[in-house]
């Protein structure tokens, strides 16, 4: 670690003293350097999940990693989302030489997942999200065996093309409640297709938490989904988080209002018409309109559609998920 010493904390939260205030302080710095829309780091709350911190030659932190666990049961609509045991790092990284401040990190983090007791069989994932245009962590996270796994992309408002109309013979309107058949039927169409990228495990109770979910949704008026029909058959839609209903994701950037956009879809055999850019046209008219000053989504970084549609529809990364299955395959 070339003198970089890492640490487990329990209980005493570095968060009040001055070196630690510095560190965060850079690393602020450092960020809104890399990408204005980054928002400042966190201070790490506490938790009954041990604290990491990496201190330099000199004994300053250089970086902290809080651990945090989730574990989804069967049933849970968290199963559909990924492997059921989950194990997070969240990392503070700074210092001189940000790379081997992550790799003392990633070390530290490694080693206390081989101490845990349960968690890290088969059908576990080490995670994390890193601001995606913070190169100096690729080669330590490339090291020690993670890999990019999906983007949290971002429009700011009025960028990418502009609105286009459908194409002949397709419609697009607000769905409402008589349309839950077929928005559910598009809806596990996308799932379908997800899987491909390791990203979504249909369960038994996909279909019906499905359902659920979007019953909830098109009972709101607006219900800011828009769904494409060609001669009355639907073939596509776009799902819509406006600013009151994506307050969750606003910590994510540092501009604001935030909006979410959570599906987009498009039936295989209509995919390459215009029918997805004229989607998103709408919704991000209704967007700008409605004051959002960014529009945030997420894709999986190896589904070979999304990376470049979303390009041109004017996203770009902001935050990428890095994750090594099993858990206790990292390097």
């Amino acid at each position: 670690m070339g003198g970089y010493v890492a640490r487990v904390r329990q209980d005493d939260l570095p968060s009040g003293s001055a070196e630690f205030e510095l560190l965060v302080q850079s690393v602020a710095q450092r960020w809104k350097a890399i990408d204005p829309l980054l928002p400042a780091p966190s201070h790490p709350r506490p938790s009954p999940y041990p604290l990491l911190t990496v201190s330099d030659e000199s004994g300053r932190p250089v970086a902290t990693g809080t651990m945090r666990y989730s574990w989804y049961q069967p049933g849970e609509v968290g199963r559909t989302w990924g492997v059921p045991d989950q194990h997070w790092l969240t990392p503070i990284v700074g210092g001189p030489d940000p790379g081997r401040a992550l790799d003392s990190l990633l070390s530290s983090w490694r080693d206390q997942l081989a101490e845990l007791p349960t968690g890290t069989g088969s059908e576990s994932a080490a995670q994390l999200v890193w601001p995606a245009r913070d190169i100096s962590g690729v080669l330590p996270l490339q090291q020690h065996g993670l890999q990019p796994y999906s983007v949290l992309a971002a429009r700011q408002r009025r960028r990418g093309v502009p609105p286009s109309l459908p194409p002949r013979d397709v419609s697009i309107r607000l769905a409402d409640g008589q349309d839950l058949p077929q928005v559910v039927s598009l809806l596990m169409e996308e799932h379908r297709y997800e899987q491909y990228f390791g990203g979504v495990f249909i369960q038994a109770e996909t279909a019906e938490q499905t359902r659920r979910v979007a019953a909830r949704a098109l009972t709101r008026s607006p219900s800011w989904i828009w769904l494409a029909e060609r001669r009355g058959r639907p073939v596509g839609l776009v799902w819509v988080s406006p600013p009151d209903r994506a307050r969750w994701a606003e910590p994510l950037v540092s501009a604001a209002p935030v909006a979410h956009i959570g599906y987009a879809v498009v039936a295989e055999e209509e995919r390459g018409n215009g029918i997805g850019t004229a989607l998103i046209g709408q919704a991000h008219q209704a967007l700008d309109t409605h004051g959002a000053a960014v529009t945030l989504l997420n894709y999986a970084m190896m589904n070979p559609l999304s990376g470049p549609f979303w390009n041109r529809m004017g996203y770009r990364p902001i935050w990428t998920t890095w994750e090594i299955r099993p858990a206790l395959a990292m390097r």
